[in-house]
């Protein structure tokens, strides 16, 4: 009984003894650095809290393959996620905010500075009146006729303006869940 139970002893410590050869643990490599880190993406989103007790989501989100060659894109939606205005930009041709040296990090903070309310006053009543027989208000480039560029400065109603380019300043006014891009404000000097 005792060679038997001596045989168990032996036994058991056999099969509870590690393997002269672990089995290795089939992961793959991680990809090189070149691949996990190409492209360039950011995005930022955030409410808005216009006047009159109205409420918007400002998104803006940078891509592309590298980031001297990305698109940025700023929306505006309602609060219930309905997209009021949308519009694209190669980052090379706003250079008011973004730096054609930038890199994922700068663009990161590129992209929360850029859908940032850049309208001193954020009301389209703030806006310079265009006179009439004048061919656009005094710096300012409009987009849309004289109609509805003076309705919306009668409405006084929001008004969300960002870089677009060099020197100016795109502005977006809203009337409750409806955006129209108004043109850019420009620099006095023009």
């Amino acid at each position: 009984m005792m060679r038997a139970g001596a045989g168990l002893l032996a036994l058991a410590l056999i099969s509870c003894s590690p393997p002269e050869h672990p089995a290795k643990a089939n992961i793959p490599p991680p990809p090189p650095p070149s691949v996990a880190q190409a492209g360039c993406r950011a995005q930022t989103s955030h409410d808005w809290s216009a006047v009159g007790s109205q409420y918007y989501v400002v998104e803006a989100e940078i891509g592309g393959e590298d980031c001297a060659s990305a698109t940025a894109t700023i929306r505006i939606k309602s609060r219930t996620g309905v997209v009021l205005f949308e519009h694209s930009y190669a980052v090379a041709q706003v250079p008011l905010a973004f730096s054609p040296n930038g890199d994922q990090s700068a663009r990161r903070d590129e992209i929360e500075e850029w859908a940032t309310n850049a309208a001193d006053v954020a009301t389209a009543d703030s806006l310079p009146a265009w006179p009439g027989g004048a061919a656009r208000p005094p710096n300012f480039r409009p987009v849309v006729n004289r109609n509805t560029y003076e309705s919306f400065r009668g409405m006084g109603g929001p008004m969300f303006c960002f870089p677009d380019d060099g020197e100016s300043n795109a502005c977006v006014a809203m009337s409750g869940d409806h955006a129209t891009l108004l043109g850019s404000r420009t620099p006095e000097s023009e």
